[in-house]
């Protein structure tokens, strides 16, 4: 006897499942709650039990009802919440991964990440879990038929639901209201937590900044009178190491129980300790220290359409260079000489233009030497690729592994909290290597210039620490570890005698942030200005002159 199992086009038509458009809409929006915010449910348990959690729960379950239905309009109805799936599950997988939260910041930073930082984020587990969070559901999306009706009945039934899902919000909302209060004022993380409403929050946020950059102010030229005094019988070379992710604590020269600075150790330096970053993510600390904007006052939009230090001292009368191995500089170096050179012959492996720190180095010294012109000072930074994560073993050489093993995996919540330290450690070794020959550089330079050295790091990193791993929580709620970062300064004893500094002085100097780099980059170069703020200075009240 043959058994036919084969499944007809016919039969498929007839499996195939039919639901109104308002019950689909009402269907994601419960998948969207209850498989796509395990973070939001975890976070919200604690405080205050089912009492609290179920109407918390109800609110998003009715928030994600009305976004569903929103744009579910005709043909369009699918597309949109496969995108709405589509945002879901890409935000859930990094928020349970890394432990970090989607606002317009985190938002950000992850449009400006290069291909090496995405494939930094790649790895294999990511394909059962979108297989499961993604495919699937998209793929039963797609399979149900939604019923078709009259063009006055779907519109109808649409604003129906609508108008429903409105009172029924606001009925709970006023019923709950001073538990809704008091749990979103004493935690506002949370809404930084419910899915997809915080990618959609954020991405508006995003396109409301990108809307005021394509319609900017006029360009602001600050510091208008900004001049040079007179140079003596040498120029100036400053070198700015600009750090990436290195947080304060992790340095052996700041107490640290590792030797992770043994070479920096060696070195007189004047070392500020822990100061305070502007943001916890580059697209916001390296415009912010870099601009005469301080973190109080901090706008983006007019930190990139304004005068920022670079555009100050090129316009005095320094030569300004900007060496990068970053993804960018964030608009701050659009005036400048930007020098892809170092990747160029470099004896380091700079595969697909990612290169170990050290190769900012590379034929830097030849640089200077074609670029001195007479008494011109010199200006040089050094954008680092620092302790960029998750893969921080990827960040040193062999040379530097000083601490084993370290974690080889992007998956830092699958690594042993010891081995993750490990990694992240190892790179500031490179680091310290990088920082005490950009020293040795500027010391074999000290008979034709007046040499100095500045490092200041963007912000800093979580290791794992109550569950959250990489950078760009938001400033208020962000650990230490992400928002105080080192800052040394290095000074040959010629451009010391040259400033009349009191170096003692400036070690003392306390409270110190990034809101003092503007100011005190300027005062090494001894430039005068109206616009400069001695309360904001570190170099200029210390001179004994």
């Amino acid at each position: 006897m043959n058994l036919d199992i084969s499944i007809s086009p016919t039969r498929l038509k007839v499996m195939q499942s039919e639901i109104t458009r308002e019950l689909l809409s009402i269907s994601v929006a419960l998948l969207l709650t209850l498989m796509f915010n395990q973070s939001f449910i975890k976070s919200i348990l604690p405080l205050g039990g089912w009492q609290l959690s179920l109407p918390l729960m109800a609110l998003l379950f009715l928030l994600n009802i009305f976004i569903c239905q929103l744009f579910s309009i005709g043909n369009f109805q699918k597309v949109w919440l496969s995108t709405l799936i589509i945002i879901a599950a890409i935000s859930q997988y990094f928020m349970q991964q890394y432990g970090v939260l989607l606002d317009k910041s985190m938002l950000i930073n992850a449009l400006e990440t290069d291909s090496h930082e995405v494939t930094g984020l790649l790895s294999s587990a990511m394909l059962p879990y979108f297989v499961g969070y993604l495919l699937l559901p998209l793929a039963l999306l797609f399979w149900i038929k939604p019923q078709q009706r009259s063009l006055s009945r779907s519109v109808k039934r649409y604003s129906a639901l609508l108008f429903i899902v409105v009172a029924l919000v606001s009925g709970l909302a006023a019923s709950q209201y001073q538990n809704f209060a008091g749990v979103f004022r004493q935690h506002r993380y949370l809404k930084h937590q419910a899915v997809p409403l915080n990618a959609l929050a954020a991405a508006v946020g995003v396109i409301q900044s990108k809307i005021a950059e394509g319609h900017p102010t006029a360009f602001i030229q600050y510091a208008e009178d900004a001049q040079i005094i007179p140079q003596a019988n040498k120029p100036k070379l400053v070198i700015m190491v600009l750090g990436e992710t290195l947080r304060a604590d992790h340095l052996g020269i700041n107490s640290y129980l590792r030797n992770t600075t043994p070479l920096l150790a060696q070195r007189d330096l004047i070392n500020f300790g822990a100061i305070d970053a502007c943001g916890t993510a580059t697209a916001v600390s390296v415009p912010c220290l870099l601009s005469y904007l301080n973190k109080a006052n901090y706008n983006d939009n007019l930190a990139k359409h304004s005068d920022n230090v670079l555009d100050v001292l090129a316009r005095a009368g320094v030569k300004v260079i900007w060496r990068n191995n970053n993804s960018g500089c964030k608009s701050m170096c659009n005036r400048v000489v930007i020098d892809h050179s170092f990747a160029d012959n470099s004896t380091f492996d700079c595969e697909e233009g990612a290169c170990p720190d050290m190769a900012l180095l590379h034929n830097l010294r030849q640089e200077i030497a074609q670029t001195k012109n007479d008494n011109q000072p010199i200006f040089v930074v050094l954008h680092q690729q620092g302790n960029h994560g998750p893969e921080y073993y990827k960040r040193s050489e062999i040379q530097h592994k000083h601490f084993l093993p370290e974690c080889k995996s992007n998956l830092l919540s699958e690594c042993q909290p010891q081995h993750i330290i490990n990694a992240y450690d190892n790179a500031i070794v490179a680091a310290d290597e990088l920082l005490n020959s950009t020293i040795s550089l500027l010391d074999g330079l000290s008979d034709e210039f007046d040499t100095a050295m500045l490092y200041v790091s963007d912000h800093g990193e979580s290791l794992g620490e109550n569950g959250v791993y990489l950078h760009g929580l938001p400033y208020w709620m962000a650990p230490d570890a992400q928002t105080k970062v080192p800052m040394l300064l290095w000074l040959s004893k010629s451009f010391t005698r040259r400033l009349a500094l009191n170096t003692d002085c400036i070690s003392q100097q306390k409270g110190l942030s990034h809101d003092y780099v503007f100011n005190s980059v300027l005062s090494l170069f001894e430039v005068t200005s109206s616009s400069k703020d001695a309360r904001l200075d570190f170099i200029w009240p210390c001179t004994l002159s």
